[in-house]
Order: structure tokens, then sequence, then C-alpha cells
């Protein structure tokens, strides 16, 4: 049977295979930031630093769902001039991060990533 990691690894895998050329880079973190598993495509990535920021971002949306009462948190895309970065919460145990292409067809991004957190969440728990 594989390991923890080596079926985090496939999720990974699997999601560059469905993104094609559009995923730049992908990782699973912790919530206070630690890399549990990277994919990195874009060779000036640093999936530490990138790890430890998404998950200021995603803790700091959260914080703010909850104080405009807008419901759980789910995601946050940060749109940027050249890249697109979303960070999802899967689960309590961990942080799915991706970078994208600008012109990458978000649609797609958003449903490959709800399939990606449910078997997140199936290896590691809710």
């Amino acid at each position: 049977m594989a390991s923890k990691k080596e079926m985090l690894e496939q999720v990974l895998s699997d999601l560059s295979d469905s993104l094609g050329s559009d995923l730049l880079g992908a990782l699973i973190a912790t919530p206070d930031g630690q890399v549990v598993v990277s994919l990195l495509m874009k060779g000036d990535l640093n999936a530490q630093k990138l790890a430890a920021m998404a998950a200021a971002v995603v803790g700091t949306s959260d914080r703010l769902s909850k104080l405009v009462e807008a419901g759980d948190f789910q995601d946050v895309l940060v749109r940027c001039e050249r890249e697109n970065i979303m960070a999802r919460r899967t689960g309590r145990r961990a942080i799915l991060v991706t970078v994208v292409k600008k012109d990458a067809n978000i649609g797609l991004l958003n449903i490959e990533i709800e399939d990606a957190a449910s078997r997140i969440i199936s290896i590691l728990g809710s």
C-alpha cells in the first residue's frame, strides 16, 4: 500500500495532468505553512515561502469571512499581472495551493481543485 506522502504526490501529479501547461506549481501545506508535498514546475518558486505565505492568506481570509459573517471560508484566488494563485483549505489539516498561468481556465481550475481537495481530505481526514 502506498504511503500518505505517495498518495498526496499522486493527487498533485493528477492535478498537473488535468491542468496541463496552465499549472506552474502546486503544493499541499499545513495550516501553519509547512510543506507536506510539492510539485513546482516553475523554476523560481520556493515551496517553503509559497506555503508560508499561502497559509497566512488563508488564515486572514478565514478570519475575514467570520468577521463579516459570510459563512465558512472556502478558497482565495489572487489574480496577478502574469499569474494567478489559488489557495483552498482542504479540511482542518491541509491547504492546497496552485499557481497557474494568467489565462488559465478558472472554471476548470475550480473543478479540478475541488476534486483534488476531496481526495486530500480522504487521505488526511477532515
